[in-house]
C-alpha cells in the first residue's frame, strides 16, 4: 500500500444526520493533504482515527461555506497541536479568509503556526499548482456560480527495471548508482543505457472534482485517473442541477461517463449529495440497471487504498 484517503463528508450544502459537509484526507507517503473542510471535518477526522497534526496541504475547491468552514476551527486545533506549518491553496479570496481566521476569529499564534496561502486562479486548461520530486498537484477551473477548481494530485512516473534482464546482466549495487546518476552504466567494457532495462510507469493519479456543472475541463483534469470523486447533488432534476451548477446523475450517465470510460478513468465515486435525498436507493438502483462498473457512492468514513 502506497496510500489511502478517506472521505470525510457527502453531503451538500446543508449536513444531515448522515451525511458530513465535504472533506477528504489523502495520505500518500508520510505525508496529509486535506481537500476541502466543511463544518465538522475536525470531528469526522477523529471519528476516522486520523492525525490532525500530519496535515501539511490544504487544498480549497471554493469559497462556499459547506466547503471551508471547517477551516478556522481546524488552523486553531493545529496550532493547539504544536503544528508549526501548514500550506492552504485555494480559489482568490481564500487569503482574506485565513487572515480573518488567524487574526480577528481566533488570535491565532501565527509565529507558531506559520500559514502559507496561495491563491489558485480557475484555468481552461490544467495548471500546476505545485510541484516535488515525487508527485505534482494540478488544477482547472470549473463551471459553478463561483470561482470554483478542481485538483489532481499525480504521482510521478517510476521507472521499473526488467528482472530478468538485470540478473541475467548480473548488475550490482554500484551499476545502479550510475543508472541513477549518469542514465547509463558500463559493464565488461560495453555502456549500457537505462532505458535499455525496462520502462517507465506511469504512476497513482487522484481526482476531486465538486461543485460544477457539465464543462469539457472535468475531462482534461481526469484523464488516466485512478480514482476519480466526482459531484453527483441530484438525481434527475436536470434543469435545476443546470440552473444552480451542479451535476446530476443523469448527466452523469449519459454526458460525462461514457467519456470517462474513453479517457482510462478506472474508479469514480460519487459524493456532494443533496439532503432532499434521505437514503441513495435511486442512485444505488439506477447503477446496477445501466451496469456501470467501478461507479461507487461515497459514504462518510468510507476508505480506499491504492
Amino acid at each position: 500500500m502506497r496510500g489511502r484517503f478517506t472521505i470525510l463528508g457527502t453531503s451538500s450544502a446543508i449536513p444531515t444526520k448522515e451525511r458530513n459537509h465535504p472533506a477528504v484526507y489523502f495520505q500518500w507517503g508520510g505525508e496529509a493533504f486535506l481537500f476541502d473542510c466543511g463544518e465538522g471535518t475536525q470531528r469526522q477526522i477523529q471519528i476516522a482515527e486520523l492525525s490532525f497534526y500530519k496535515i501539511d496541504k490544504i487544498f480549497v475547491t471554493h469559497l462556499h461555506g459547506d466547503h471551508v468552514l471547517g477551516l478556522p476551527g481546524l488552523l486553531q486545533t493545529l496550532d493547539f497541536h504544536d503544528k508549526d506549518y501548514v500550506e492552504i491553496y485555494g480559489t482568490p479570496g481564500i487569503g482574506e479568509l485565513v487572515e480573518l481566521s488567524t487574526t480577528r476569529c481566533f488570535y491565532i499564534n501565527t509565529e507558531d503556526l506559520k500559514v502559507a496561502v496561495r491563491e489558485i486562479p480557475p484555468t481552461e486548461e490544467v495548471y500546476t499548482v505545485l510541484e516535488t520530486d515525487t508527485y505534482r498537484v494540478l488544477s482547472i477551473g470549473l463551471n459553478h456560480t463561483v470561482d470554483c477548481i478542481g485538483y489532481a494530485f499525480e504521482e510521478r512516473e517510476k521507472f521499473k527495471y526488467d528482472r530478468q534482464k538485470v540478473k541475467r546482466l548480473g548488475l550490482k549495487a554500484h551499476h545502479f548508482k550510475e543508472l541513477k546518476e549518469r542514465g547509463y552504466t558500463t559493464l565488461d567494457g560495453k555502456r549500457i543505457e537505462k532505458h535499455q532495462l525496462g520502462k517507465f510507469k506511469r504512476g497513482f493519479k487522484f481526482v476531486y472534482i465538486t461543485d460544477t456543472y457539465y464543462t469539457e475541463n472535468i475531462f482534461k483534469l481526469a484523464e488516466g485517473a485512478d480514482y476519480l470523486i466526482l459531484e453527483c447533488t441530484y438525481f434527475d432534476e436536470d434543469e435545476y442541477a443546470e440552473a444552480v451548477k451542479h451535476l446530476s446523475f443523469n448527466i452523469f450517465r449519459t454526458r460525462i461517463y461514457p467519456k470517462l470510460l474513453g479517457l482510462g478513468v478506472k474508479n469514480v465515486i460519487l459524493t456532494h449529495f443533496s439532503r432532499r435525498y434521505k437514503d441513495l436507493s435511486k442512485f444505488e438502483e439506477a447503477i446496477r440497471e445501466h451496469k456501470m462498473e467501478n461507479v461507487y457512492l461515497a459514504r462518510d468514513l468510507m476508505g480506499f487504498e491504492f
